[in-house]
């Protein structure tokens, strides 16, 4: 049990890091990351990658765009450049925020609008609330009436991510193009192996619980993912990955709760050896039961995956009236040959993903549905007056990482 954890844990958490490390090595990226004196950027659009964002360092990249006469697009424009509808200019990028985290309203809008650039979001529908109230911005500091600070953790506390309300104005002024990121953010479990069970050290992540795979409560999944202690977390994959969901046997989830409310609760995992402890429980308990858990068949796979990316598209254009939802962005950068062919039949024009071997940039005439991201930390690569080091970028890099790898080395 122990192993399977220590493995879960190192997987998920250098999931995203390991095809950057592996493309730094093998010089997988564009040429202007790595050379000293970069050419002017000819044929190709690179397109970088934003999550949660701070004031400062969005303003410096923001400004190096600015200075340096670059041109941002919509998704919509990028298509069309891509696949030889539109002319292309030599300076254009395309700037991406996964996931319409609190951070895109409170520092990104504001910032965007300031210099005059356009970005598109990829958001989750079916994890946003239906708030009529705006939170405070950039825009207020910059009027006096309340600190950076009070704005700049949002991603972090009780909102984490925009409401519905703040889409609406950012969509409406056109700065901020929204697009799809899935319905849920969803994992799923993807074998019969125990990796772990919902404890209070469990990393449920910044919002909606997505670091929790989806489960079923009385037949229907429980989309919210609200995970009570003692849950058997098995291994698990992104719904748009090419592996079949496995469904857990329900009365043996039920049974590993209540074995530990009955022991406490919470406090039951302050008990040395308690994870040994609720395996061994859970293995007799399952060859009591003789557990009734079972896999999707490929028909099931494809009609969920379908309902997800569909549902994910009309809520947004429900939600957005006169907006169309063309573009589609894979949560964990991972998906599959399925994903992209449901993505097609539910009317999707291109697929991103994050960095993807035997493709270095995004270039004219490039499969649309094969569409790959750079972190935003490589921006300051560009071609451009102001350029940082590649040095420098990957220290940055090192110490904004470190503090995630000694949390998750501790077991």
């Amino acid at each position: 049990m122990l192993i399977n954890y220590i493995i879960h844990r190192l997987k998920w958490s250098y999931r995203k890091n390991t095809p950057d490390i592996e493309a730094l090595i093998r010089r997988g990226y564009p040429d202007f990351v790595f050379d000293s004196t970069p050419k002017s950027l000819k044929n190709e659009i690179p397109v970088f990658v934003f999550h949660s964002v701070k004031a400062e360092k969005l303003e410096e990249q923001l400004e190096f765009l600015y200075k340096n006469g670059y041109q941002t697009l919509s998704a919509d424009e990028f298509y069309e450049v891509i696949t030889c509808s539109k002319p292309v200019l030599e300076q254009v990028v395309l700037l991406t925020f996964d996931d319409g985290r609190g951070s895109l309203w409170t520092v990104a809008y504001p910032l965007l609008k300031k210099y005059g650039f356009q970005a598109v979001s990829f958001i989750i529908p079916g994890c946003i609330d239906e708030d009529t109230n705006c939170s405070p911005n950039l825009e207020d500091v910059w009027a006096g009436r309340i600190s950076l600070h009070q704005i700049e953790n949002r991603d972090f506390g009780s909102n984490p991510l925009c409401n519905w309300e703040e889409i609406r104005q950012m969509h409406a002024s056109g700065i901020i193009d929204f697009q799809s990121h899935t319905m849920y953010h969803s994992l799923i479990f993807t074998s019969q192996r125990v990796v772990d069970f919902i404890n209070p050290a469990f990393d449920f992540y910044l919002f909606s619980n997505i670091n929790v795979p989806v489960f079923t409560v009385n037949g229907m999944d429980n989309v919210k993912r609200e995970a009570e202690w003692g849950t058997p977390i098995y291994d698990s994959e992104p719904r748009m990955s090419p592996r079949r969901r496995y469904f857990d046997d329900e009365e043996l989830r039920n049974r590993c709760i209540e074995y530990v409310k009955e022991r406490g609760g919470a406090d039951f995992f302050n008990t040395p050896g308690w994870r040994k402890e609720l395996y061994k429980y859970f293995r007799k308990t399952r060859n009591q039961l003789s557990s009734k858990g079972y896999f999707e068949t490929a028909e099931h796979q494809r009609e969920a995956i379908f309902k997800d990316l569909y549902d994910s598209k009309i809520l947004i254009e429900k939600k957005l009236p006169g907006k169309t939802v063309n573009h589609l962005c894979y949560p964990w950068f991972i998906g599959s040959g399925l994903a992209v062919e449901m993505s097609k039949k539910a009317g999707y024009l291109s697929n991103f993903w994050g960095i993807m071997f035997g493709r270095r940039s995004t270039r004219l005439e490039h499969n649309p549905y094969r569409i790959i991201r750079l972190e935003d930390k490589y921006l300051l690569r560009l071609p451009g007056t102001g350029r940082r080091s590649l040095r420098e970028i990957l220290g940055e890099k090192f110490l904004e990482n470190y503090p995630k790898l000694v949390k998750n080395l501790h077991f």
